[in-house]
């Protein structure tokens, strides 16, 4: 669903989005510490079951600290990934601005791409790519199309660390509401929940760094619209940054 709007977005100025994609970067390496607390109690709760299978009390202790990680984490996740989105859509609209170029997907994908089955695994990157390709500074603002521009290695390595880490991670959380109490599925809890926590820390780290790439490419960028580019600036001068 290629974006068709390339006409000029009169409704919106430039807009620095600095302070929100801070405030995402942030969240990002609350989720981060969240994760490996998550893997540890993973851990605790296989050591718990293999020292004091008999302990009813040690038990329930181990799926008390679990449980409440678990909640803690989801939280920190959905406030993370929703200061993400905001800061995404934002972004977005400055690409549009600096550049004509068509975008793969419309703007409404900029949040259905991260909660739609199947297509979340490759639709956020596609927006991502575009929104880098719009906004760098040496992107034509007359490109026609955004698709032909090649992604960059930073976009790429993100995307893939990411996948990972929700992939492993989405296969301990079936355990965990499984109620797995055998040690072996514990054990594959622990491993699995390891890895997920080594991609997605990768994947924050990488995430913060695009968030500080993506800023620092609109603010490089003269704060000029594509329709008004060959125009006199006469009326189009940028706020202050």
């Amino acid at each position: 669903m290629p974006s068709r709007a390339s006409q000029p977005p009169l409704d919106r100025w430039f807009s620095s989005e600095r302070a929100m994609g801070l405030a995402a970067s942030i969240l990002i390496g609350l989720v981060t510490v969240l994760t490996w607390a998550t893997a540890w109690s993973d851990w605790y709760s296989y050591q718990t079951l293999k020292k004091y299978a008999d302990d009813p009390g040690r038990l329930a202790e181990a799926d008390l600290i679990s449980g409440s990680l678990g909640i803690v984490a989801a939280l920190a996740l959905l406030a993370a990934a929703v200061v993400f989105i905001v800061w995404l859509w934002r972004v977005r609209w400055n690409a549009e601005m600096f550049c004509r170029g068509e975008h793969r997907l419309t703007r409404g994908w900029v949040l259905g791409s991260w909660i739609c089955p199947i297509v979340n695994l490759w639709y956020p990157k596609q927006v991502v790519d575009d929104i880098m390709a719009a906004s760098d500074p040496r992107t034509d603002p007359h490109t026609a199309s955004l698709k032909e521009i090649p992604g960059t290695q930073l976009v790429w390595i993100w995307w893939l660390t990411w996948v990972v880490g929700l992939v492993t991670g989405n296969i301990v959380q079936r355990g965990v509401l499984a109620g797995s109490t055998q040690l072996g599925d514990l054990r594959t809890n622990v491993v699995l929940s390891s890895i997920s926590a080594v991609f997605t820390t990768a994947a924050a780290v990488l995430a913060v760094i695009l968030v500080g790439r993506i800023d620092e490419l609109q603010t490089k960028r003269p704060w000029v619209p594509w329709w008004a580019i060959d125009q006199p600036q006469n009326g189009f001068q940028p706020p202050a940054r």
